[in-house]
Order: structure tokens, then sequence, then C-alpha cells
């Protein structure tokens, strides 16, 4: 695929991510290490990072270690043995976590952001640690159907990841995916995403990033004030955790750690859900 087309058809967003795990792959002592990010994100990505702060970036560090560590326990400890990358980007999890045996794990994306992933990956000879499955799908149309084409069993229980990009939707989009998830889910299965809440785009300390991000061309534009009343609603028992706190520190985080669900106050949350009774 020729370098100008993956410029145009592939967002910023996921370039950039890649570079984050690039840089921190580099460390003598690291929170995850993945050999291909630095090949994904090519010069867009690590000349973006190449500008940023390590302090700037360890939001998205310690939220891939987080969910990492999520996905090995659900699979590993809860026996979960199916997994829904959505907006699967660049994301290797796939390649770079030890997974539990019989693990069939699902990458939805659009097409064109999945055959670059596909090329990269290729070239370097990566080999997937679990039964990887891509689909191609427009997240903003209906895909579930898609999904069961290519094999997905809804009637087994399921483990979701919906990462770093929901707050680049609007609500009614946001909406809809959640819909569209818990419409496949069954008892125990399990969710993780991350998201905002308002107070984080309009905030004295976090406008600096929702401007850069504008910038850029990748504004924020979703929240949610509430995800455990939300999730509630669609059958689903959450809890909220976020960069700092006790179980997503890894003593990394370099800021006063505020509680989690203070009021008025910009939070940028890591959910986790289960699914019906468990």
């Amino acid at each position: 695929m020729e370098k100008t087309k993956t410029d145009h058809l592939l967002g910023s967003t996921a370039y950039w991510t890649a570079a984050v795990r690039a840089r921190e792959s580099e460390r003598a002592v690291s929170l995850f290490n993945d050999p291909w990010a630095k090949m994904l994100a090519g010069e867009v990505g690590m000349n973006w990072i190449a500008e940023k702060t390590p302090e700037s970036v360890i939001p998205i560090v310690l939220r891939t270690r987080f969910f990492d560590d999520f996905l090995q326990h659900v699979t590993g400890e809860l026996g979960i043995k199916q997994v829904v990358l959505v907006a699967a980007g660049l994301d290797t999890r796939a390649f770079r976590l030890n997974w539990p045996q019989g693990v069939r794990l699902f990458e939805l994306d659009q097409p064109d952001v999945l055959a670059y992933k596909e090329e990269i990956l290729s070239e370097a000879g990566a080999k997937s640690a679990c039964e990887r499955q891509v689909v191609s799908a427009d997240l903003t149309l209906p895909w579930t159907d898609k999904l069961m084409a290519y094999g997905f069993d809804p009637h087994q229980p399921t483990v979701w990841l919906l990462e770093g990009f929901l707050f680049y939707l609007t609500s009614d989009i946001i909406t809809g995916l959640l819909d569209m998830v818990t419409s496949l889910a069954v008892p125990g299965s399990w969710l993780g995403f991350d998201i905002v809440n308002s107070h984080v785009l309009t905030s004295p300390l976090t406008v600096r990033w929702v401007e850069m991000q504008a910038q850029a061309g990748a504004p924020w534009l979703g929240t949610m004030d509430d995800p455990v009343a939300i999730l509630a609603e669609r059958g689903w028992k959450a809890s909220l955790t976020q960069a700092g706190a006790p179980d997503a520190h890894y003593g990394r985080w370099p800021y006063p750690v505020i509680p989690t669900t203070m009021p008025n106050m910009p939070h940028n949350w890591y959910v986790t859900a289960s699914f019906g009774p468990v």
C-alpha cells in the first residue's frame, strides 16, 4: 500500500497510539512490550510523539496496561474464550499478550485500517498468539450480522473492548455501539472502554490537550457523566477507575490523584462491566 494512500485512509490517532506503545517499549522497565509498534506508527506517529513529553502521554500508557490486565484476567481467570476488539485500529494484543488456549479474538475496524496493519505485520513476520479473525466493518452502521458471519458465537460469553476512540464520536453513535454490543451479550459477558466526562472538554486542567486534539483534526466530542447508570439501563454492572487510582497507577502516575467520582472535576474513566448475573 502506498504511503500517500495510507496517510489518507488511516486516521492519525491510530499512528499516535502506536507511537506511545513504541516509546514505552523502549524503556528499560516498561509496562508492556510491543515490538511491532514502531513499524505500525511509521513516520506520522513517531514524528508526533517526538514532540510530546513522557508525562503528557502517560494516560495512554496506563490505559493500555490497564486493559491488557483486564483482558488477561477475564480470559485467564474467568475463562472467557471469545474476545472482540471494536475499532481495533493498530492494536497488537492478539500478538503480544499471552492468551489462554482456545481464545478466539475478533478485530473490527475499517477495511483500510486493517489492510494497513495486515501489511505491516505480515512484513514483520508477526504470528498471533490466539485464533484471530479480522472483520472489516463501518462501525457507524449495523455490523453485528457481519461479525456473526465471521464465526462469532452470540450464545457464548464474550469480553468486548472499546478502547481509545469513543470520545471521538457523537453521543448518538456511542449509544448505538453500546446497544449493538448489548444485543450480542449473554450473562457472563464483560465490557471495557474508556470515556471522558463533560468537564474534560472545558476544565483548565485538560483543555490544552483537548485543544491540541481539535487542532490536529481529531476533536473530542463524546462524553458520559454517569457511565454506571447508562450501562445499568442496559443490564451491565459497571465499575469506574482512572489513571492514578490504585488499580491504574503502576508506579508511574506523576500527578495528584483525585477521587474517581469527585464531582465538578474532569475525569477520564476506565470502565469495566459485567453483564447479567455472574
